[in-house]
This record gives C-alpha cells, sequence and structure tokens, in this order.
C-alpha cells in the first residue's frame, strides 16, 4: 500500500484511485526514477553520470516544450513505471521510461513485462487524458482510453515490425543485470518476435490514466465489462486491465520542478 492511494484489486484489472499526491509517493519516485528512466542495471555502471539531479534535468527537458497532450502521457508512463514497480505485482520491468531515439515518448511498445519464474511476457500499452470540455463522465472517458489502449497495441502487433523488439531488447540489457538473468530473458523477447513467431497471440496490459477529480470516481463495474468483452473478443492470449485516477497530472510535473531546484 502508498499512503494517499486507494487500490482496487480483482482478478484481471485493477484501479487505482490518487486521493492524494503524498510524501510517501514523492519518496518513492525519488528512490526509483534514475532506475526507471534510464534503467537500474545501466545507473549501477556509472551513477554519477546517471545521477538523480541529471535524471530530473533530462525529464524535464523533453516535458517542457511538449503538448498537453503528451506531456499527460508522459507523466501517466511515470506513474504506472513507479507504482508496479514498488508493488508486488510478481511482474519485472524490462523496460525504461525514457525514449532513446527523441526526445519524447516511446514510440514502441510503452512497457513489457516479465513473470520471471513462468516466463511469461506482458506487452502493456497505456493512454493518458481527460475529457476536456467535460462533456463525459469518468467511466465513459476511462473506457474510452482502455479502447485507444487496445486497437494501439492491436496494431502493433498486426504491423510485425520486428524493430520493436530490437529497441526493447536494447532496454533489456539497460534494466537488466547479468546476475538476474539477462541472456536468458533476452532470449525470451526475441523468440517472441516477428521473425521468429510470424502469428501467435500475446499477454497484454492496457492501462488507462485519468486526469478526473475523484468526485467522480471510475466505476469499477464498466472497467470489469470491458476485461470480460476484451477476453471474449480472443485477440490476446492473457489480458490484465488497469486504470489510474488522479485529479491532474501538473501536481507530478511540479513536484519534479521543485526536485531540480534544491
Amino acid at each position: 500500500m502508498i499512503k494517499g492511494i486507494r487500490i482496487l484489486k480483482k482478478t484481471n484489472y485493477y484501479v487505482f484511485y490518487f486521493e492524494s499526491f503524498s510524501d510517501e509517493m514523492k519518496n518513492i519516485i525519488r528512490a526509483q526514477l534514475q532506475g526507471i528512466y534510464h534503467g537500474f542495471a545501466e545507473i549501477d555502471i556509472t551513477p554519477e553520470f546517471y545521477s538523480y539531479e541529471n535524471t530530473l534535468s533530462s525529464f524535464l527537458d523533453r516535458y517542457e516544450d511538449k503538448t498537453e497532450e503528451t506531456k499527460k502521457g508522459m507523466i501517466g508512463e511515470l506513474l504506472l513505471h513507479v507504482l508496479l514497480n514498488h508493488l508486488d505485482f510478481g511482474i519485472k520491468s524490462l523496460s525504461i521510461l525514457k525514449n532513446k531515439e527523441e526526445r519524447s515518448i516511446k514510440k514502441g511498445f510503452d512497457v513489457i513485462y516479465c513473470e520471471i519464474d513462468k516466463k511469461k511476457l506482458w506487452y502493456t500499452e497505456i493512454k493518458s487524458g481527460k475529457s476536456d470540455d467535460g462533456s463525459k463522465n469518468s467511466s465513459i472517458y476511462n473506457i474510452e482510453l482502455l479502447n485507444r489502449a487496445k486497437s494501439g497495441i492491436i496494431t502493433m502487433f498486426s504491423q510485425k515490425q520486428n524493430s520493436r523488439w530490437e529497441s526493447a531488447l536494447i532496454d533489456v540489457s539497460l534494466t537488466i543485470k547479468q546476475t538476474e538473468g539477462l541472456v536468458d530473458l533476452k532470449k525470451l523477447l526475441a523468440n517472441d518476435s516477428p521473425s521468429v513467431i510470424s502469428d501467435g497471440k500475446k499477454n497484454v496490459i492496457l492501462v488507462s490514466v485519468l486526469y478526473h477529480d475523484l468526485s467522480d470516481e471510475i466505476n469499477v463495474d464498466s472497467i470489469k465489462e470491458f476485461c470480460d468483452e476484451t477476453i471474449k473478443d480472443d485477440v490476446f492470449l492473457s489480458l490484465i486491465g488497469i486504470s489510474i485516477q488522479k485529479s491532474t497530472y501538473q501536481k507530478v510535473a511540479q513536484f519534479l520542478r521543485d526536485e531540480i531546484k534544491k
């Protein structure tokens, strides 16, 4: 548990309600930001280069000149990385937050997780946003975000671009140490690529990050209905749905700005 966050856990979906942006959550971000952003294995090699201060500067350099839509997405991805890395979900991230190719959000899979003991990969797509004109309530707009995540990852799989797996393999090297099974994990990921398996369903985590005030909470029944319908569609091997509701993304961004001023 994390102070300020109410967590609802069901069989194949989870909801995180941010009731406050607590000091505990801020401390978790402080402890994890370098590893999440650059890769935990990478920062062990050159910790001075990947210092907390340099990481803050790098993130904000990419963040500040982006559109509001992109900013919402970057904070949404950060929140997901932090939450799943801190809490015991039985999965390990094989991905970094930083886009290696350009100063923006990643173009390939948002995150790839692995159940290490089961050698089970989970491809993750995150969509973040809010109903800017207020015409849609939290439950309706949250399902829109989940559907966008679903459509987005289906498109990625259908394109069968090996470049997405090549990029993911670089992330594994940055994230996982040799002693943690780096070689085996790279083989597992490579053998799941289109060049090895031309067809085949994947395990998927679909994530929505909704920036709506909690006075209008996401109705969990709507998430269950979405997951049930998606499972019936039979397009994925297994499915996990995650929804994060937070009133605004600006508080997280301002926290990072304040950190760099210290």
